[in-house]
């Protein structure tokens, strides 16, 4: 990783430190005294606005960002929206970084006293992966993890869904090889047949919104 990665890096952890709560590589992590965001979510019907990050934004990072923005939505059936919008307006912020051991880390902020999730940070890598098409892949299914977890959605130990927790050494390549199957090309990502969501993740989003 070069120095500006390294504090790219550094940068991100710290707003997430500052925010309490951090999922990194697959395991949340709940300091002394930080809010436990795990069965909370957004206000129902809202309008939940998104920055994403320019800083070391891969190409066509955000078009994959905004994809994936687009499929919670979709799955969502009108419990919320996830709409792009300016950083100073946006409680959601997505940065990108330099992949390590982890592909993305996000952390909720919930509201004290009505119990709803109302900030995210979140990073997802932007050089995972080895060609072009991949990496495209990887920075697409990361943000929809990812902002999966800035909605409330805990992980699953169904490798079939986005939410699920990488435990095993070939889990990575399992995961997203499947996804790279389905696509015809690069334009086939976050498309209608290619969402890389799962029927039990449409359940469990709807469920979380419904209670």
């Amino acid at each position: 990783m070069t120095v500006h990665g390294v504090l790219k890096v550094l940068k991100v952890l710290k707003v997430l430190r500052v925010l309490g709560v951090l999922m990194v590589l697959g395991v949340l992590v709940v300091p002394m005294g930080a809010q436990d965001w795990r069965g909370h979510h957004w206000a129902k019907g809202s309008a939940i606005r998104v920055w994403i990050d320019p800083e070391q934004m891969p190409p066509d990072g955000d078009t994959l960002v905004e994809k994936a923005m687009k499929t919670w939505t979709v799955a969502a059936d009108g419990r919320f929206t996830l709409v792009k919008a300016w950083e100073s307006t946006a409680p959601v912020r997505l940065h990108f970084m330099s992949a390590d051991y982890r592909y993305g880390v996000t952390a909720p902020r919930l509201n004290a006293d009505t119990g709803f999730i109302v900030k995210a940070e979140v990073a997802v890598a932007s050089d995972a992966g080895r060609d072009r098409l991949e990496r495209q892949i990887i920075v697409y299914l990361t943000a929809l993890h990812e902002i999966g977890h800035a909605l409330g959605l805990e992980h699953t130990a169904d490798i079939t869904t986005i939410m699920y927790l990488f435990r095993e050494p070939g889990d990575g390549e399992k995961f997203f090889g499947a996804y790279r199957r389905k696509l015809k090309s690069a334009d086939d990502i976050g498309s209608a047949t290619a969402t890389g969501l799962s029927p039990a993740d449409v359940v469990a989003l709807r469920a979380l919104y419904d209670r």
